[in-house]
């Protein structure tokens, strides 16, 4: 049996309109689309400080170069895939000032799917380099963006008030 809270959501997400979709709001070009991507700070400092080790002090995944790079190239590829999906969900939206709440696509699924592709992504590149600093920091990394994910729902809760507090009981923080 379906939840009731379950059924109003579904149909808050269908009547919810991107601003970009009203009448007269003109469509935001695509090559703003790729200046709405938020960098995220933690995982390119992660990314940094682990490459200037391993290349200081290179230190390795022990065992098969294949199972790793095979796990890893999965991994960046969805990665990708969700982040690029993300990104394409919020595209008539402007990330930092947001005007609707995104709940289709992979919002759906996840409340951050451009933080959950980019943890992906992050991992997967660190199977492939079999580089035992990065896989190490993930850790820090992933405790840093989860602040930043909690300062972030604050904001959207002052911002969206029920509707923030409804999506956020029905859909998972990351997966």
């Amino acid at each position: 049996m379906i939840s009731s809270d379950y059924m109003e959501a579904m149909a808050t997400r269908k009547q919810t309109t991107m601003i970009g979709d009203l009448p007269g709001v003109r469509k935001i070009p695509a090559s703003w689309i790729w200046k709405n991507i938020p960098l995220p700070e933690p995982h390119i400092a992660g990314i940094l400080a682990s490459g200037m080790l391993h290349l200081t002090r290179p230190w390795r995944l022990p065992g098969s170069q294949r199972l790793y790079s095979g796990a890893g190239w999965i991994l960046l590829g969805t990665g990708v895939a969700i982040s690029a999906s993300a990104v394409r969900a919020a595209s008539g939206n402007d990330v930092e000032q947001p005007s609707a709440l995104i709940s289709s696509g992979p919002y759906a699924i996840s409340r951050n799917p451009m933080y959950v592709g980019w943890t992906l992504l992050y991992l997967g590149s660190a199977l492939i380099t079999r580089n035992v600093w990065m896989v190490a920091s993930i850790p820090i990394v992933g405790e840093i963006i989860h602040r930043d994910v909690l300062r972030e729902e604050h904001a959207l809760e002052q911002a969206f008030g029920e509707e923030y507090l409804r999506y956020r009981k029905l859909i998972r923080r990351y997966f």
